[in-house]
């Protein structure tokens, strides 16, 4: 008995030697890769203090927006500063993966982290924004009166042909990563690339009000809609009776949904 405990136990210290001598060379690879006098929070600080059309080519919004974007993000608790990164930090690698289609390579290169890392700060961002949508994607009040300015820029079509209309419905695709045994689903109208299938729905202020996401290439956008409306998990904000949405030619005009005429031409 006590020969097996000691056998045990040697196979034990055995383990923690070699996982502390892969933790050295993982250290010693990130070491090697991680050379540039540029470090993260150097290229940030060059970034957040420089012009300001940099930090729109890079993440598709202005530094105060970014700034005002990161503090939320901090005061509502979706993100907080780690030990070797800053929220500002984590959410510029997610915006520069999403709006630049980076590789996690490059940003790895850029931000000095090893590749875990990257992915690490990437997850958690995206877990924050899921959270961040709840707040942001909300069915407008029907009945709450509409803003003088909104009625200003839009009068033409809130106080003439369009008087009932509160949002424009319509579907995209949006180029998705897949396993390879469902990726024939998913290229569809894409030209052999993967796309997913996404309806949202925007008001007149240009603000959107509802998204589904995850839907194959493949289906088509009156089968999205229809799910949507018919499935309650999906929670489809429905216009009152005398309300409706403006959608294009690929949707069936129906109750709360108003298409064009095929083949007419709309001047307004």
């Amino acid at each position: 008995m006590k020969a097996f405990q000691l056998m045990l136990l040697n196979m034990m210290l055995l383990v923690i030697l070699l996982k502390r001598r892969q933790q050295r060379l993982q250290r010693r690879v990130r070491q090697m890769l991680c050379t540039s006098s540029l470090t993260e929070r150097l290229y940030m600080r060059e970034l957040l203090e420089g012009s300001p059309s940099v930090v729109y080519s890079l993440v598709r919004m202005d530094t105060n927006a970014f700034v005002h974007l990161c503090d939320h993000f901090r005061e509502m608790g979706y993100l907080y500063d780690s030990k070797h990164l800053d929220v500002e930090g984590k959410m510029m690698i997610f915006l520069q993966i999403i709006s630049q289609s980076m590789g996690n390579r490059l940003v790895r290169h850029r931000f000095q982290h090893s590749a875990d890392t990257i992915s690490k700060y990437f997850h958690e961002v995206l877990l924050a924004v899921l959270e961040f949508s709840k707040e942001i994607l909300v069915v407008p009040s029907w009945e709450a009166p509409v803003p003088v300015e909104q009625i200003r820029n839009y009068s033409k079509l809130r106080k003439g042909p369009f008087k009932g209309v509160v949002g424009a419905l319509d579907d995209t695709l949006i180029h998705a990563v897949v396993p390879l045994d469902r990726q024939t689903l998913f290229r569809g109208r894409g030209g052999g690339e993967c796309y997913q299938n996404v309806l949202a729905i925007c008001d007149f202020d240009m603000k959107f009000i509802y998204v589904v996401s995850g839907w194959e290439g493949v289906a088509h956008d009156s089968r999205i809609l229809s799910e949507s409306v018919r499935n309650p998990a999906f929670n489809f904000p429905m216009p009152p009776p005398d309300k409706y949405y403006l959608c294009d030619a690929a949707y069936t005009h129906t109750k709360g949904f108003m298409t064009p005429y095929r083949n007419t031409r709309y001047l307004l």
